[in-house]
């Protein structure tokens, strides 16, 4: 093991043996080789990472990945069936809430206990005490059991204990995100200040922003693989495919039904009540061809985290010139509320002409900062008609079907307003 490596793991599996029911294992236990009375899951299929000293590294993926397992291995707290870990240096863990602490003793009591599970002498909790009290904020609660504690209330006084006793690796399970913000930015500080002399960070967390901004490097889980890693923004990206993938394959289904039956007009009526314009409804020259949905990474996809960039290509064709034509998209929920909408007509500079037997792409692009929710895109290429009156040449009311994401949940309604919140006293 290099020098510089604090945690090793190589080849690393772990398989579960699943019974029916209880019974089955003593029949198991009886029987010993000759029969298999169990199916294995397999929740780490041959882990490698590596972790240097100093850095933090994050460790992402969707549920029942084995990133919780895989942490607990590293901590000593489960034995892998397969593969070897290397550790150095004293190891502090956050794995999960109550990890590590007696429900009947104080919060002084469980002070004292979980340091010495640490490693720590009497006399070095004695010094590093009223440190980790006033860390933690408990104030007098520290006398109270610690089954009497909130949540909130434990994560401040587990997460005091396995910081401020000087540990060269901190492992952390989600757990922060049971602590309410003004907290968690206090222990983001201090993971930065004990990062900076030298303490090794390694954490779970569906937080990508966190990831993003805290970890130096980070690894992608998914199955019980490991499918990625690297630098934190590339390895989110793949998350995120990863993560809207099945749904995004869903609504590409949903669309491309859709665009084939040419039903395209859910609440058709309410759009046209509305609105100044009126469908052109002779002959039409001039269609909306492919509509096309892409990523920042240029993939095609239906499903987006809120604020995500997303880019809207629209082709038109036309068999006749047109002049002075415009090209509008609006977002509505599935309730028929208006979302958003916009036009080239809006920006006065931008004058589009189109030539006989010819086509033409319009890229909307635009961050979708919306809250969670399902929502219907519809696409109008217009004509102005004198001077205050404007023709549809084509439109395509409710023609996809886009869905946005935010992990974790921040708020409710429709825009996603980025709020920021603080907690001042006085």
């Amino acid at each position: 093991m290099s020098s510089d490596l604090m945690i090793e793991a190589i080849n690393i599996s772990k398989i579960y043996q699943i019974y029916d029911k209880p019974s089955m294992r003593l029949k198991q236990f009886i029987a010993g080789n000759k029969r298999k009375l169990y199916k294995e899951f397999v929740a780490l299929n041959k882990i490698n990472i590596s972790v240097t000293k100093g850095t933090t590294v994050g460790i992402v993926g969707r549920n029942g990945s084995g990133k919780s397992t895989l942490l607990q291995i590293i901590a000593g707290t489960l034995n892998p069936t397969f593969g070897e870990v290397n550790v150095k240096g004293r190891v502090a863990a956050l794995l999960e809430l109550g990890a590590g602490f007696n429900p009947e003793f104080t919060g002084k009591e469980n002070i004292y206990l979980n340091a010495s599970i640490l490693g720590l002498e009497q006399n070095e909790v004695k010094k590093r005490y009223n440190e980790i009290l006033e860390f933690s904020e408990i104030g007098n609660f520290i006398d109270q059991p610690v089954k009497t504690y909130s949540s909130g209330m434990f994560v401040r006084l587990a997460f005091s204990v396995i910081t401020l006793t000087d540990p060269d690796i901190i492992i952390i399970d989600e757990a922060l995100s049971v602590g309410d913000e003004k907290f968690q930015r206090k222990c983001y500080n201090h993971l930065d200040s004990l990062k900076e002399r030298g303490c090794t960070i390694l954490f779970v967390s569906h937080s990508m922003k966190t990831v993003e901004q805290i970890c130096d490097y980070a690894y992608l889980l998914d199955g019980g693989q490991l499918i990625g890693e690297g630098e934190p923004k590339e390895v989110i990206d793949k998350y995120h495919l990863l993560l809207y993938s099945q749904e995004n394959d869903h609504l590409k289904l949903i669309n491309n039904k859709k665009e084939e039956s040419g039903s395209t007009v859910m609440i058709e009526n309410k759009i046209q009540e509305d609105t100044d314009f009126v469908f052109d409804t002779h002959q039409q020259p001039t269609k909306i061809g492919q509509v096309s949905l892409y990523d920042s990474s240029g993939q095609e996809s239906y499903v987006y985290n809120s604020g995500d960039l997303c880019r809207i290509s629209i082709k038109i064709d036309s068999t006749l010139p047109q002049n002075d034509i415009s090209v509008g998209i609006k977002l509505k929920t599935t309730h028929g509320i208006e979302v958003y909408g916009t036009s080239t007509i809006y920006y006065d500079d931008m004058k589009i002409d189109i030539d006989q037997n010819s086509t033409l792409t319009v890229v909307f692009e635009q961050h979708v900062s919306l809250v969670p929710g399902s929502y219907h895109l519809s696409i109008a290429v217009a004509k102005k008609v004198g001077k205050n009156d404007m023709i549809y040449l084509d439109k395509l009311s409710d023609y996809l079907l886009i869905k946005i994401e935010e992990i974790p949940l921040t708020g409710t309604g429709i825009a996603n307003l980025k709020s920021s919140i603080q907690v001042l006293e006085g």
